[in-house]
């Protein structure tokens, strides 16, 4: 018990008490049931034993995960995974009556039950204790996990139990009737537990034992809300059976009608289908919205709906071998700070790119099918890039290729660090892959990883962004919740320590604003944008980058410089600090700051133009980027490691900044040519960017070293 710490007594189990603890070697909490093998008999003993063998046999995300057990005091500790949200029955109950599941709502936890009951009963076990008890939920009530496997039995091929265990309510009539069993009782169960996520109630109740029995023996249930669809009514009545021999098997309930889309679905966002094959995408089947009376004709329709998407998406697989069209492709630049736009090719991708981003070592972008491209760098004739001029992609110096990730998971959106890259499935599953030195990628550990791996500790979370640093991590939920991890120097992660996090660590924010809408990761510094227009940064203030140095009423003279904080604090030097800030980027050593009038402010260090005007007599104060850019409204912005980008609302893309060298010319041209560096006032003024195109719709811009990327969806 040295390597856990002791928080708090959580419930009492069947033959001894369960305790939350948290892991000293990863900070995780985790439960401990505490069995005094003094005070049972040796049958429970037997019991607590299958239990222990049964968990270690399996392995699902649906299913309470296994630690540890051993002795300690003549007491058996058995660790296990901790849910945080209780189980199914008190959360249904705190709904209160009437206040009924939406149809999908119900569907989305009772396939995870399914899930985890196929892997059950594929080890050859029968659970024999189903119920809304022992069905345990995550923080945000998304996730399902099956749990209390004590009276378990581990079955042999064809074989059936005869022993009567299990909670009353959910026994079948065949356990009622003493005849011997097999998984269709743990069907039956599992008919109760979803009459119980229709209902709010249980599907079998009495006042007493031999009434209970009876109405098991006769199958008398309350009939379902209409609200709920003819289908869904349907499945229950065919769960809930008398004949065992009619009722459906785990795989005949996978392959229903109602139970495979939203099972692909789940099946997609958690990896774990393997197909040989490319799998339909019925994401949008499995999440559809019915109608408050379900009726036929809109089954009817929905079922029309999902075979012209399978025309549609067997369509793209043919014209997945063909080559890609100059349009699909034209909607992709990249450029070096002083160089000219070159279209990117996507390859053999899907879709068009609607989402970039870039850093030191990666440039990457997502297709509208949801794959990532990431763009390597490839030998060139040319040593350098900015004189390749030329509109032919097979001259492009960036080869695509597609990103590899668990089977059928559609990503949204991709963030790259130093050496690693961080995704986001439309389901708000966050996975990362490449160098986990750092502690980036979230894992708890810094090995590298190959392939995209779900970090594990936040699949109770939904992730709405992502945003990588040099070294570092932050994501925000949907529920306005923020995580950090990885390098903590400077106190980046926002948490009060700059120590290294291998785990996400949840952000406590103590600055009481409205939500949190957007992040942003720098170098060695974050950002959070709120609904108020109040930001707040973490991490260096090198040369006021952060722009939280105090200042005076006028914004002229610097009262208090600070180096870096820990902490996320407002932005408060002003003029900044009366404005509404909806955007921010960060480079090396500068940012750009977007005011919710359109207006561009920067700070930080200016060697090279970067901040886009000539200088201030303090420059550790923000100040307005020069014209053009001042006279328009900014609708985008991003850093290089010495220049800025920004694109405006009439669609023109301005860069400023960036180490330039040029030729001075002379008279005589028998001397050799001089190479003089480009002075600050020339370098800083916005110059326009000629992509030769409207970029005027969706638009996502990033900028990193000396490397711009843009894709843009008329």
């Amino acid at each position: 018990m040295n390597n856990y710490e002791t928080m708090q007594a959580i419930g009492r189990g069947a033959y001894g008490n369960v305790y939350l603890y948290r892991r000293l070697s990863d900070h995780k909490q985790v439960v401990i049931k505490k069995i005094p093998l003094e005070s049972i008999t040796k049958v429970e003993c037997e019991l607590t034993k299958n239990e222990v063998r049964v968990l270690s046999m399996l392995q699902h995300p649906n299913i309470i995960e296994y630690y540890d057990n051993y002795l300690e005091n003549n007491t058996m500790m058995i660790v296990m995974e901790y849910a945080p949200g209780g189980n199914l029955y008190d959360y249904l109950r705190s709904r209160g009556e009437g206040n009924f599941l939406q149809e999908e709502d119900v569907l989305h936890l009772f396939c995870q039950l399914v899930l985890g009951m196929q892997h059950i009963h594929e080890s050859n076990i029968l659970h024999r204790d189903i119920k809304s008890n022992n069905i345990l939920l995550d923080r945000s009530h998304c996730i399902v996990k099956i749990g209390d496997f004590g009276i378990s039995k581990i079955l042999s091929s064809k074989s059936k139990a005869h022993t009567v265990v299990g909670t009353p309510c959910y026994l079948s009539p065949e356990l009622c009737q003493e005849k011997p069993y097999n998984q269709k009782s743990d069907i039956w169960a599992l008919g109760c537990v979803l009459y119980e996520l229709l209902a709010l109630k249980r599907a079998f109740e009495a006042e007493t034992l031999p009434a209970l029995i009876m109405k098991i023996m006769r199958g008398i249930f309350a009939p379902i809300h209409p609200h709920y669809s003819a289908e869904m009514r349907s499945l229950v009545h065919l769960l809930l059976h008398m004949d065992p021999a009619q009722r459906p098997n785990i795989q005949q309930v996978i392959s229903h009608p109602l139970i495979f889309p939203t099972l692909f679905t789940l099946h997609r966002d958690l990896g774990m289908v393997r197909c040989i094959s490319r799998p339909l995408r019925l994401s949008s089947v499995g999440t559809r919205t019915r109608s408050s009376r379900g009726s036929e004709d809109s089954t009817d329709k929905e079922r029309t709906d999902i075979e012209k998407k399978t025309i549609s998406e067997e369509i793209k697989c043919s014209e997945k071998k063909l080559p890609q069209s100059s349009a699909q492709a034209a909607s992709v630049f990249c450029w070096s700070r002083l160089g000219t736009p070159l279209r990117l090719s996507v390859g053999n991708a899907e879709g068009e790119v609607v989402w970039v981003a870039a850093s030191r070592t990666h440039r990457a972008g997502v297709t509208s099918a949801g794959q990532v491209v990431l763009w390597e760098k490839q030998e060139q004739k040319s040593k350098d890039i900015r004189v390749a001029v030329t509109e032919n992609e097979d001259e492009s110096p960036y080869k695509p290729t597609i990103l590899r990730s668990p089977a059928s998971v559609t990503v949204v959106q991709v963030s790259c660090g130093d050496g690693f890259i961080a995704c986001v499935t439309d389901r708000g599953i966050l996975l990362t892959s490449g160098i986990g030195s750092s502690g980036s990628l979230g894992h708890g550990n810094t090995s590298d990883v190959a392939q995209l791996r779900i970090v594990e500790s936040l699949l109770g979370v939904s992730v709405k962004q992502v945003a990588c640093g040099s070294a570092h991590v932050v994501a925000v939920s949907v529920d306005h919740q923020v995580y950090a991890w990885g390098c903590g120097s400077n106190g980046r992660l926002g948490i009060g320590s700059r120590m290294t996090q291998l785990w996400p660590q949840h952000v406590e924010i103590q600055y009481s604003e409205p939500e949190v809408t957007s992040i942003v990761a720098g170098h060695d510094c974050s950002f959070l944008v709120t609904t108020s227009g109040v930001l707040l940064a973490s991490g260096s203030n090198r040369l006021n980058k952060l722009c939280v140095d105090e200042t005076d009423l006028a914004g002229c003279e610097t009262l208090k410089q600070i180096e870096d904080v820990a902490t996320f604090v407002p932005v408060c030097s002003r003029p900044l600090a009366n404005s509404a800030i909806i955007m921010v980027a960060t480079g090396l050593n500068h940012s750009l700051f977007v005011t919710d009038a359109g207006e561009v402010f920067t700070c930080g260090k200016n060697t090279y133009g970067q901040l886009g005007h000539i200088g201030s007599q303090n420059p550790r104060v923000p100040a307005r980027v020069m014209d053009p850019v001042a006279r328009t409204q900014v609708t985008h912005v991003d850093c290089g490691e010495d220049f800025s980008v920004a694109v405006t609302q009439d669609g023109r893309i301005y860069s400023w900044g960036g180490k330039k060298d040029h030729k001075v010319a002379v008279d005589d041209p028998s001397k050799p040519k001089i190479l003089a560096r480009d002075p600050v006032g020339e370098s800083a003024r916005p110059r326009l960017v000629d992509l030769r195109q409207n970029i005027k719709g969706n638009i996502s811009i990033a900028a990193a070293d000396d490397i711009v990327i843009i894709c843009y969806k008329a």
